[in-house]
C-alpha cells in the first residue's frame, strides 16, 4: 500500500489502527513497572528494588524516573500506575483529537477500504482515492 509522502504523523498511527509511539512505549512501562510492583512472592528482589526506586528514590532510579513520566503523561496517582493501558491510552488519545480531524480519519480509512476492495462505494470513480487521500493527509 502507497501512502503519500507528505503525511501527518499525527493522523498515520489512527489511520492504521495503531496507538503513537509514546503513547505505546508509555503503555509498555506502565506494564513493566506495575508487574514489578505486583511480583509477590515471586521474586523478593524484584518487588523490594521496584518499590524502593519507585516510592523511595523516585529521582535517583531509572524505574522511579520512568514511573513518574508515565503517571504525569495520563495524569495518574503513582499508586494507581496498573490502571494505565491501552484502552486507558486510547481514550486519551480520542479526547485530544477534534471531530473534523476524526471524521477525515473516518473518511481516509473508508477510502483506503474502497481502494483495496473491501467495499464499494457507488457513484465513485476508484482512480482519484490517491489523489483524495493525498489531499486528507496533507490537508
Amino acid at each position: 500500500m502507497e501512502l503519500p509522502f507528505c503525511t501527518r504523523s499525527r493522523l498515520m498511527a489512527p489511520v492504521c489502527g495503531f496507538l503513537p509511539l509514546r503513547d505505546e512505549i508509555v503503555c509498555r512501562s506502565a506494564s513493566f513497572i506495575a508487574k514489578c510492583l505486583q511480583s509477590e512472592f515471586e521474586n523478593n528482589v524484584v518487588q523490594s528494588v521496584s518499590r524502593n526506586g519507585v516510592f523511595c528514590m523516585r529521582m535517583l532510579s531509572p524505574i522511579g524516573m520512568n514511573a513518574r513520566f508515565v503517571c504525569d503523561y495520563y495524569d495518574v496517582s503513582m499508586y494507581d500506575i496498573s490502571v494505565i493501558s491501552k484502552s486507558l491510552a486510547w481514550s486519551v488519545r480520542n479526547d485530544k483529537f477534534i471531530a473534523p480531524e476524526l471524521d477525515k480519519i473516518d473518511m481516509i480509512k473508508e477510502l483506503l477500504h474502497v481502494k483495496f476492495g473491501h467495499s464499494v462505494l457507488s457513484h465513485f470513480d476508484v482512480a482519484y482515492i490517491d489523489i483524495i487521500v493525498e489531499l486528507l493527509y496533507t490537508e
